[in-house]
């Protein structure tokens, strides 16, 4: 629980630093910084709020001539309510000026044109790629972190239940046929017609089944002894990792003390070594952009009309778009209505269904805005794709190697 509470403050901080970034005060002289002069005169006290558009401003001291400095850009109507204060908090948060109904439309479905209008100067209707990377990145823990991630433990002990429960009906079976067979020598020995020889082959049959019954016993015995949770069960991985360091069966041999110190520490502790694997990916999210700038950089390096400064927003804006992707997928999979059937004809539900579609939509989106922003032909973005995706893929096992051995190392 305490780790949702952090994420959530996190992605609040996210969301006003976001809106820092790109509201209504991001120009510095709206933040204050076109102050008035040393040794000037506070600008006088309003009283009445009709009468703050025709006098000076709060800020900076220049005569108002409407709702806003001319000067700096700050509101002429000074506040002060307690109500406002939970107004600026929910605004900081969630209002992007009304640019999110323009910017997350144009993210999903012209994510080039998107791209192109903030690279060569459109920017007023949008928001700008490094706060809607931060908010959506800050998003996707909180969600994740909400939501939890997958059933590990569950899927281990189905696991490791099946050969138990398969090693159990084999037994069954074999009892099964020796009950049989007994039988079927019983009404032999009483029928006088029945011949020694078949008497012979009767009593085979059940030393047969005799020996298969041990052999299924002995398996059995086996399997529940290789498995780690006992019959009828259950336990985390986390335990078995713990129980598995703490016994010595499993070992770290790095060739450096130090490290092998910190790694059998996180192994007998998996949950808070998770648990700082997870803060410092949000933390170094901002590690994604230079990872993925090589590459850009390499698939126009003949182009000189394209700049560095194209490739980070690029990467921005499709980064933010991968991010939100990966919420609605999660999102899905967690309140999906059909989830926990059994599809026995190969269906996977309607989470299944769609979340194969809407993994197609990344490399198909990456296609749209490769070859929007860069003004590309069809066959031009199309290779470009296929290499932009492998090394997205590169750049995320980079990424998530980083992250584990910082996190660990930590």
């Amino acid at each position: 629980m305490a780790g949702e509470i952090e994420a959530m403050g996190a992605m609040t901080t996210a969301g006003l630093a976001a809106s820092t970034l790109d509201g209504p005060g991001s120009h510095p002289a709206q933040r204050g910084v076109a102050a008035r002069p040393i040794g000037g005169a506070p600008p006088p006290l309003h009283r009445n709020e009709d009468d703050l558009a025709h006098g000076a401003c709060a800020n900076c001291g220049t005569t108002l001539t409407g709702n806003f400095c001319a000067a700096c850009g700050q509101s002429a109507h000074v506040h002060r309510s307690i109500g406002h204060i939970f107004e600026e908090f929910l605004h900081g948060i969630w209002h992007f000026d009304s640019k999110a109904w323009r910017t997350l439309p144009r993210l999903a479905f012209a994510p080039g044109r998107l791209t192109r209008d903030y690279v060569y100067g459109k920017r007023g209707g949008y928001i700008a790629p490094l706060a809607l990377f931060l908010f959506s990145i800050f998003l996707m823990f909180f969600v994740f972190g909400m939501l939890g991630g997958p059933d590990i433990n569950g899927a281990l002990n189905a696991a490791g239940g099946k050969p138990v429960a398969d090693a159990r009906t084999n037994v069954a079976n074999a009892k099964r046929e020796v009950a049989d067979a007994q039988n079927e020598i019983s009404e032999a020995r009483s029928d006088s017609d029945t011949t020694p020889v078949e008497m012979a082959k009767l009593t085979t049959t059940l030393t047969a089944n005799q020996s298969k019954l041990a052999a299924a016993e002995k398996s059995l015995a086996a399997v529940e002894a290789d498995t780690l949770t006992a019959p009828g069960e259950t336990t985390t991985w986390q335990a078995q990792v713990a129980e598995a360091a703490r016994s010595g069966k499993l070992k770290t041999n790095s060739g450096n003390a130090t490290i092998d110190a910190r790694l059998h520490e996180a192994l007998l502790n998996p949950d808070f070594a998770l648990y700082r694997i997870e803060q410092k990916a949000y933390k170094l999210s901002f590690l994604l952009i230079p990872l993925s700038l090589p590459t850009l950089w390499l698939l126009f390096v003949f182009r000189r009309d394209v700049h560095i400064y194209d490739h980070v927003v690029f990467a921005l804006y499709s980064l933010s778009f991968m991010s939100l992707l990966f919420i609605t997928i999660a999102l899905l999979a967690k309140f999906d209505p059909t989830a926990g059937g059994d599809y026995s004809d190969g269906q996977k539900g309607l989470s299944g269904d769609l979340g194969g579609v809407l993994i197609m939509a990344a490399p198909v989106h990456m296609f749209a805005q490769l070859k929007g922003a860069y003004r590309l032909g069809w066959l031009a973005a199309l290779w470009r794709t296929f290499v932009l995706a492998i090394a997205s893929i590169v750049t995320l096992g980079l990424f998530a190697a980083l992250i584990v051995v910082i996190g660990l190392a930590d």
